[in-house]
């Protein structure tokens, strides 16, 4: 049995490579695919395959519990069999296992196992190379399971030898395959007799490079100097020549006309895209220039063709500068429209809302993972019936907004005070490194909404109306402050969000309200978060917990943190950014943790000192005061006990995934008792909640030293609404 990996949401693509090529019982599988082949289908795999990032070879597949089993797993195989003691080797692990802390200690445990057993057998060790071993042994832990691989391909097979000179936000060349297979170049190269295809923002020409391979049947691994197999001791020469030289006399072979142009605005990126198509020896065909988008038009002669391109979606390119990204769709749009009427366009790219400054509907969109970035390849096709030419959302809210402060001038009101508060508040928040602050709370009775500022972003909540107030007349008010805020903050109406905001509990707190995957990326103070402002009911970052997450973050410093009902994860990253020694992160959310462990990442932060648990965090304290107690019946890895915990339940839940209902009057006792049993003697619980008429039972107080520090957690742009929160600091008594 072999696999072959590949990055997420290529699955498919590679099942259908690998049965072209020949392989046999494909199963798809999660980020890569199973099969059966033989040696020389193996082979051919390695050298042609335009997706997989590795070939391996299963060896072993053992159910293990501890790193003596895994010992035991590994130590059995027979590694004289497969290669010989004098070649090198390295160990790489990947998934995850409760019996090991970290994939060095697992690395080690496999190693010693290979050593040893080439010892017992031979009298004899092979040596390690980390850097370029000749044989990679692959230990892959899934389900308590372990499986043991040899590599066929070593180096990842996304390297292909020809990109050494690359811009700011390289595309791998895997995924650059995938997308031209799912844009349909293959089979413009099969039916069109003269194929086009242009990228007019190509970068460093990863595109233009795996289309013209596609093209002139160029093996995409051709140039790779050595394979892993051919360290093997079973490896065939005569075979693997043979299949190597067929490749190369198939090479740069075609009855076609095709034709294949980039286009970047920078000079120095296009002379880089050079650099990179001459190693791949593909000088004479790609045609390079340096172009800007406003100049983008089809050449005399072209009627139709391709258009496929990565442009910048405010990642690593245009962070923070989302009217320069809608600018630059928007002028792409006018082109294509302009001037390539028939042609399909493919558009790959995480900026949701700027391909829809495009003015083109795609008619399908396919999914894909840029890393760990969620991200969509956009396929339109440029005629009447996709060209918008209807009124937009944003229009008709243009429109209405407009229209609505001619009917009366009630609306000046809600302009002065909206005015006056944000020029107090964005000295204030300037100063103080944030980006992300309330600037307007229903302050006027008659204008009953949140306004919160993220940065070029407003998150707009409207209050919902009391059963005497005329909806008419409050949808008017809520365009007569659109239109302010619009004016005001200098920001499109399509970066104003607009919720209606009520009460919600259990299960609806944690349900999307659309499926946008919609993320933007703000700052508060020296961390970066993910926010969204129109997939699910709150944003990713409460505004009104800021000072209690610089509170933690600060008594975290070179301390183990618990954060309990830990959200999108803030407070967790706040405090791993000042150090803290251990951050366990815990929610019954499985969405808001993988939300959390993306802002870690986008933060650089990665360590196994950094864990994020499901559960529903009663259950969970139950169980760890429980094993903590007994500690032969502990399973998890986290500390013993905490230094700081923050805990900060909701007011009501009653999600399936509970085994009860949450209240945090009611179960409020408990859940501190339990959360003090894992408390160092000299730590600190910070206790948080929202509901308004929360009362601390008088049990807590008696039983430990608390302090009430609302004072302390109120931002200045809450300073309206002193009872939003209710914050203690409990201890344990002395």
């Amino acid at each position: 049995m072999l696999f072959a990996s590949c990055a997420k949401s290529v699955e498919r693509l590679l099942c259908d490579e690998l049965i072209a090529l020949g392989a046999q019982n494909v199963q798809e599988k999660l980020a890569g695919v199973f099969f059966e082949a033989s040696q020389e289908v193996a082979y051919k795999i390695c050298l042609y395959s335009r997706l997989a990032n590795q070939v391996y070879w299963q060896l072993a597949k053992d159910p293990i519990e501890s790193a003596n089993d895994l010992y035991e797993c590994v130590y059995g195989i027979e590694w004289g069999m497969y290669f010989d003691v004098n070649k090198t080797f390295k160990i790489t692990v990947s998934g995850k296992h409760s019996a090991f802390n970290n994939t060095q200690f697992a690395a080690q445990k496999g190693k010693d196992a290979v050593v040893d057993q080439f010892r017992d057998k031979e009298g004899k060790r092979p040596n390690v190379d980390s850097i370029n071993p000749e044989v990679i042994i692959a230990l892959h832990f899934q389900k308590n399971e372990v499986f043991v691989y040899l590599s066929l391909s070593g180096e990842s097979l996304h390297r292909r030898g020809y990109r050494q000179s690359q811009g700011q936000a390289p595309l791998k060349e895997t995924l650059a395959s995938a997308i031209l297979l799912r844009s349909g170049w293959q089979s413009e190269l099969q039916q069109n007799p003269t194929p086009i295809l242009i990228d007019p923002m190509c970068g460093s020409g990863t595109i233009l490079i795996e289309a013209a391979m596609m093209a002139y049947n160029i093996a995409p691994n051709i140039h790779r100097e050595v394979f892993a197999f051919e360290h093997l001791k079973n490896f065939d020469a005569t075979l693997w020549q043979g299949i190597h030289q067929q490749a190369q006399e198939k090479a740069f072979k075609s009855d076609k006309k095709i034709t294949l142009i980039g286009y970047d605005y920078d000079a120095s990126v296009i002379d880089k895209a050079r650099e990179n198509i001459d190693r791949a020896g593909l000088n004479d065909y790609i045609d390079l220039q340096v172009q800007a988008i406003e100049s983008l038009s089809a050449k005399t002669g072209y009627s139709n063709g391709l258009i496929v391109t990565n442009p910048p979606y405010g990642q690593r390119l245009y962070h923070d500068q989302d009217d320069k990204l809608n600018r630059l769709f928007q002028q792409f749009g006018k082109r294509l429209i302009a001037s390539f009427y028939g042609w399909e366009v493919c558009i790959f790219s995480a900026a949701y809302d700027a391909t829809k400054q495009l003015g083109i509907r795609s008619y399908r969109q396919n999914k894909f993972f840029n890393g760990k970035i969620p991200t969509t390849l956009f396929k339109f096709h440029i005629d009447d019936q996709w060209v918008m030419k209807q009124e937009s959302v944003t229009q008709k809210t243009k429109r209405l907004a407009d229209k609505s402060i001619t009917e009366d001038d009630k609306h000046l009101a809600f302009k002065n005070r909206l005015y006056k508060n944000y020029q107090q508040l964005s000295k204030w928040a300037a100063q103080n490194a944030i980006e992300c602050f309330r600037v307007y709370d229903a302050d006027i009775p008659e204008f009953s909404a949140a306004v919160d500022l993220y940065n070029r972003y407003v998150h707009v909540q409207e209050y919902q109306a009391g059963k005497n107030v005329d909806p008419v007349l409050a949808k008017k008010r809520l365009y007569q402050m659109l239109h302010h805020i619009h004016k005001l903050f200098d920001v499109p109406y399509q970066h104003i969000y607009v919720k209606t905001r009520q009460k919600q509990a259990g299960k609806q707190q944690y349900e999307k309200l659309n499926t946008m995957d919609n993320f933007h990326v703000v700052k508060e103070h020296d961390a970066l978060f993910y926010v969204n402002f129109s997939d699910y009911l709150d944003t990713g970052l409460f505004l009104d917990h800021r000072k209690m997450r610089k509170i933690v973050a600060k008594a975290s410093h070179k301390k183990y943190l618990l954060n309990l009902f830990a959200y999108t994860c803030t407070a967790s990253v706040h405090a791993a950014l000042n150090h803290a020694k251990s951050v366990v992160s815990v929610d019954m959310s499985k969405t808001y943790l993988e939300w959390g462990q993306r802002n870690f990442s986008l933060n650089h932060l990665q360590s196994t000192a950094y864990q994020f648990i499901q559960a529903d965090c009663l259950s969970w304290l139950k169980e760890k005061v429980s094993s903590h107690n007994k500690p032969a019946q502990r399973k998890d890895k986290t500390p013993n006990q905490f230094d700081v915990i923050f805990l900060d339940p909701p007011t009501f839940s009653n999600s399936k995934r509970m085994q009860n209902t949450l209240d945090v009057q009611r179960d409020h006792v408990v859940l501190i008792e339990l959360a003090m049993k894992l408390l160092a003697d000299d730590g600190v619980l910070y206790f948080s909640n929202n509901y308004r008429k929360f009362t601390l039972d008088s049990t807590i107080q008696q039983n430990y030293q608390c302090e009430n520090i609302d004072h302390q957690c109120l931002s200045r742009d809450f300073a309206r609404r002193p009872n939003i929160h209710h914050c203690w600091e409990i201890r344990k008594r002395k």
